[in-house]
């Protein structure tokens, strides 16, 4: 990794004005595909491929490329994750790097084990590295967890993606990547105006170039426009130029919903069969589907956000494991929830199809993620004892 910095580092050494043109002039050209003479005309190079019949086309049988994420994403495919300003979308990409490096699942949805590079054009090393350790611990994921996850930090090395792409493409080429994550996608952009047309399609066939030279599926966020944006297509939220919402192979739109910290997402896929709009909320460090959510419910200028969500309740026991009376005292005096408040919200995470909080012993509660080993094995064995006796 230090190599690898060094070369971007000596790209990039006199970054400021002059950042764009001192990538331009250091970086590697990418070899050229050998080609065919055209025919007829000698020797002259067609960049072209050949022109096939539809018969040859289907009875070559061609694979298709191998599923990064199930039902969401293959190699060598695009997608964009669109939110507002300050929605997680950065620690939303974190966890889809780890639990693609990893084979987890990312919202409900299987991944298959790859190796990830996540481009990180933004975050300071440290708090990024911080942000990974706070992921891999609620993923439960050791050391050998962040074995097949790769970083490059680029901040202060931003510049036009024409120019800095012959570099990522020659760098990511060594290695062989399954999804590479591009965060954010607007330092990228130089002097182009995300309202044009041209200048975002220019930039997009940037991230397409790296999809295809590397093989790999390319991923980034884009952020919202301003404003409310429950009364628009889902795919007309993103800010700037229709282009991020018709060149992406799978779009991922995460808009406000009525409850805090919670989002509707919304996919629109072009080689998938369509996913139904589900909910997530917060619940530090991850965002976490939701079932118990009506995705119809996002955040209008004349609804209220509730004030208090089942949540509120999960983050009072955070670590600890609690009796009930103690939890309702804890979660009380941090929310200022009354007793009432309280009991619904139990009842709502306890009849949950998968519930987040779980009873250790006589009347004692925990949050099941935050739960060791020992402690789920029991719980595990507990439960398969209770169904026993249930069908004696």
């Amino acid at each position: 990794m230090n190599g690898e910095k060094k070369d971007m580092a000596d790209a990039c050494s006199k970054v400021g004005n002059n950042a764009v043109q001192v990538v331009a002039e250091t970086s590697k050209p990418i070899t050229p595909k050998k080609v065919k003479p055209v025919a007829g005309n000698g020797s002259t190079p067609d960049p072209l491929p050949d022109i096939k019949s539809a018969r040859s086309l289907i009875e070559s049988k061609l694979a298709l490329p191998a599923q990064v994420v199930h039902g969401l994403l293959h190699r060598g495919s695009k997608m964009v994750l669109g939110g507002g300003s300050k929605s997680y979308k950065t620690w939303v990409l974190q966890d889809l790097a780890l639990s693609v490096a990893n084979g987890l699942l990312w919202w409900g949805m299987k991944t298959n084990k790859g190796r990830v590079l996540y481009i990180n054009f933004e975050i300071q090393e440290g708090f990024f590295a911080a942000r990974l350790n706070q992921i891999a611990k609620a993923k439960v994921l050791d050391t050998v967890g962040f074995d097949d996850l790769d970083v490059w930090t680029l901040r202060g090395y931003c510049a036009d993606l024409a120019e800095l792409m012959p570099t990522i493409i020659e760098r990511v080429k060594t290695r062989t990547y399954d999804l590479i994550i591009v965060d954010p996608i607007y330092k990228g952009m130089g002097a182009r105006d995300e309202n044009k047309a041209g200048d975002i399609n220019s930039m997009l066939n940037e991230i397409e170039r790296l999809a295809v030279e590397s093989g790999a599926a390319v991923a980034f966020g884009a952020h919202f426009s301003k404003g409310n944006q429950a009364a628009k297509e889902s795919i007309d939220r993103i800010s700037g130029s229709g282009v991020f919402a018709r060149d992406p192979d799978s779009i991922l739109v995460m808009t406000k919903h009525e409850n805090a910290d919670t989002y509707t997402i919304e996919a629109t896929l072009r080689n998938f069969k369509p996913i139904e709009p589900f909910c997530v909320r917060w619940a530090f460090p991850l965002m976490v589907p939701d079932a118990n959510l009506d995705p119809d419910k996002l955040k209008t200028p004349g609804n209220k956000i509730k004030k208090f969500i089942a949540h509120d309740l999960i983050k009072a026991l955070g670590y600890q494991k609690l009796m009930t009376k103690e939890w309702e005292t804890k979660a009380r005096t941090e929310t200022g929830m009354g007793e009432r408040t309280f009991a619904k919200l139990k009842k709502e995470i306890l009849e949950a199809e998968q519930p987040e909080v779980v009873k250790v012993e006589d009347n004692q509660w925990a949050v099941a993620r935050n739960l060791s080993l020992d402690d789920r094995q029991a719980q595990h064995k507990s439960k398969h004892e209770e169904a026993g006796a249930e069908v004696q």
